[in-house]
Formats: structure tokens, sequence, C-alpha cells
């Protein structure tokens, strides 16, 4: 059995970082509260939690692109765009 890991405090940059090494990893926000999800298709689990004025910038990073339909009411996710 794993032991599952507390989620860490991140700052934009090193959560850029993050998703760019993890492109199936994205950012979600919901109720204000702000995480990095290592896998954006289930957007309930948690390697990273940053604050609101971090979260801003990351979101507003050219490097990430917002996704629309996902299936929780409530809930925003960004993904790292695909650059070809």
């Amino acid at each position: 059995m794993s032991v599952d890991t507390v989620p860490r405090k991140a700052d934009a940059e090193y959560a850029i970082e993050y998703l760019q090494e993890h492109p199936e990893a994205g950012l979600c926000c919901e109720d204000l509260r702000w995480w990095i999800t290592p896998n954006a298709n289930e957007t309930d689990q948690q390697v990273l939690l940053l604050d609101v004025v971090e979260a801003e910038r990351l979101k507003d990073d050219p490097r990430v692109r917002p996704v629309s339909g996902i299936a929780h009411a409530g809930r925003s996710l960004w993904v790292v765009r695909r650059m070809t």
C-alpha cells in the first residue's frame, strides 16, 4: 500500500516547471482553492497547492490554456499548451 503525500505549497515558477515536465498534469481551481493535479483527467488529486496570487500568475502564463467542459461543475482546469 502506498502512503499518500501531503501536497506542498508552490509558487508559479515551480508550478509551470512541474506542468511542463508532466504534460498530463493540470492547474485546478474550485471555490478560490488552487492546486496542481498530477492527472488532468482526475482533478481531485493534489500534488502542489498555490495561493491566489501565484495561481493567477500561472493561469495568465501564455504556456497554459484553459480546458472547457470538464466533469466537475464549478471547477476550472488549465493545462500546458501543446507546442508544434
